[in-house]
């Protein structure tokens, strides 16, 4: 059995009741004729790119499946004598499609375990506690104060190379 993909768009001024049952009645189509139904995806009403038909507005259905070689001819042909829909096209996924949407697949089961995930709570950082200077201990240097550059040249060892050669 081969993967296939379905685009259809229906006329968009039929009731939703009519929609859905045409979006039905190609899924027993399918079931009944040797397929396997993977996702059903409704996209809703869309304007269309040139009028069809006199109409501006078309409803997008996308439906991957399973099926056998011989289904595609006869689902066309049951498009086609179906006067709701505008426009229709069956595509057969390649191996390049099927890692596409595996790699897809993936990421959206890690993205929802992630959302599942419950927040936890940060717990606070475990410092050591601070240690009281005496009055009579000698105030400490802070590592942040800068040099002078004569404490720059005497600390840097190339500084007194490019001194001497000069």
């Amino acid at each position: 059995m081969n993967k296939y993909e379905t685009i259809i768009v229906i006329d968009s001024l039929l009731k939703g009741e009519e929609i859905e049952s045409i979006v039905s009645k190609f899924q027993r189509f399918i079931s009944d004729n040797g397929g396997e139904i993977e996702i059903v995806d409704q996209w809703g009403k869309k304007r269309l790119a040139y009028e069809i038909k006199k109409r501006q507005y078309g409803y997008y259905v996308l439906i991957r499946f399973d099926a056998p070689g011989n289904i595609v001819k006869q689902l066309e042909r049951e498009y086609r004598l179906n006067e709701s829909i505008l426009r229709y096209k069956v595509l057969k996924l390649e191996v390049q499609a099927l890692k596409a949407l595996a790699r897809i697949n993936a990421s959206r089961e890690k993205a929802a375990e992630a959302a599942e995930k419950p927040i936890q709570a940060l717990e606070p950082e475990k410092t050591e506690p601070a240690v009281q200077e005496s009055a009579d201990a000698e105030p400490t240097v802070e590592a942040d104060e800068e040099e002078t550059p004569a404490e720059t040249a005497e600390n840097n060892p190339e500084t007194e190379k490019e001194s001497k050669e000069a």
